[in-house]
């Protein structure tokens, strides 16, 4: 069979465009080194979050939060294991303005937000230190949700529209002519396409480099933490997602008594292919940053954790564009493009077959070094984007 597109990764955003493209009746079919979601995908750490400085990024994960509620009536019947449980972000004195304009950039956009300040905040996060914090912001309808199962869910729904997925099968170089373009495959075989989308997250790069493409992205290793309390101790649990822009850190709950700790700062370089698993010291610094501000998490006890990689971009915005005649990307989510995924798919399927949204075309490939640079977060925490 003939696919009119061919899609390079299986973590959520090939899976996602693939859903999207197979929902509108085109022929697609995906490629994997690894299994679905086996990438960073598989280790997200899953929030659902609008908190954005840019407004279509903001949209855009507003879409897709909603998406991911709604996920079992628009993929039949899977799931995607989004729990609401509202954000709260906290923030120093030098971020107050900024946090101000955002939160009614949100509203304006219909993110249900408020701006609680400093003299507020102890009555609403009782169970926080809340030292260094001038002002907060709320989100109600953030929360989390399963990145694996969200991610499998919809390769499942794009299969049942007919997408043909190969996973375990690793693209081994990149062609084009004036055609169209294909992906040679480890088994020696060449797979031909009207347009090929490479998705690739940390090894989109090396991929397209040979074609004399130049994405001008980073590979960095973060580490999430998964801490757990007493079950017997449960006073002062923290029950929303907590970003903590003035600690440099995030936490999110999960099942039972557990929730996972991770920065929101830049961090080190890695090789995608040879990437040290986590070290205590670097499991036990998340917790301590998260216990700095909870006597309940100073208790808890760190059970496990895990390294894994963002694939990020000189502004930490994403990279979505065509960079050949027959070739597009969408890599560079910079650690923040698992809650975008489902709405971003269906921008990133309308630009394969010539219909984008214009706003899209701000975060092409060739804005890097020529003004084009996208604000993202707040200071160092550019992850918020």
């Amino acid at each position: 069979m003939t696919y009119d597109i061919g899609i390079v990764g299986a973590g959520v955003h090939g899976v996602s465009a693939a859903f999207q493209l197979a929902r509108r009746g085109v022929p697609v079919a995906v490629f994997d080194r690894g299994p679905i979601s086996g990438g960073p995908t598989g280790r997200s750490g899953g929030i659902c979050r609008a908190y954005y400085t840019d407004p279509f990024l903001a949209e855009t994960a507003r879409d897709g939060i909603a998406f991911l509620a709604g996920f079992a009536e628009r993929t039949g019947g899977h799931q995607s294991g989004f729990r609401r449980t509202g954000a709260f972000y906290l923030h120093g004195p030098g971020d107050v303005a900024a946090a101000a304009e955002t939160a009614a950039r949100l509203g304006s956009l219909g993110v249900e937000s408020e701006l609680v300040g400093a003299d507020r905040l102890p009555g609403r996060l009782p169970y926080l230190d809340l030292d260094g914090v001038a002002v907060a912001v709320w989100e109600a309808n953030a929360g989390y949700a399963d990145p694996y199962a969200t991610t499998t869910g919809l390769a499942a729904a794009a299969r049942h529209l007919g997408a043909v997925f190969h996973p375990g099968l690793p693209v081994v170089a990149l062609a084009e002519n004036a055609r169209g373009a294909a992906v040679v495959t480890s088994d020696g075989r060449e797979h031909r396409f009207g347009r090929l989308l490479v998705a690739a997250g940390p090894w989109t790069a090396p991929l397209l480099r040979p074609l004399g493409v130049d994405l001008p992205l980073t590979v960095e290793r973060h580490v999430v933490a998964v801490a757990e309390h007493d079950p017997a101790d449960t006073a002062g649990l923290v029950p929303h997602v907590l970003i903590d822009i003035a600690g440099g850190y995030y936490t999110t709950p999960q099942p039972r008594t557990q929730y996972l700790v991770g920065g929101v700062i830049s961090a080190s370089a890695a090789d995608p292919d040879d990437f040290a698993a986590p070290r205590p010291g670097e499991l036990d610094r998340l917790a301590a940053a998260a216990g700095a501000r909870s006597a309940a998490r100073r208790r808890a006890k760190v059970v496990g954790g895990w390294a894994s990689l963002y694939d990020v971009s000189p502004d930490w915005q994403p990279v979505a564009g065509q960079v050949g005649e027959h070739i597009f990307v969408d890599a560079g989510t910079s650690g923040h493009g698992f809650k975008l995924a489902p709405a971003w798919g269906e921008h990133v399927a309308r630009l394969l077959l010539d219909e984008p949204d214009p706003r899209f075309a701000a975060f092409g490939p060739a804005r890097s070094g020529t003004g084009g640079e996208l604000a993202a977060g707040f200071g160092p925490a550019r992850i918020l984007g």
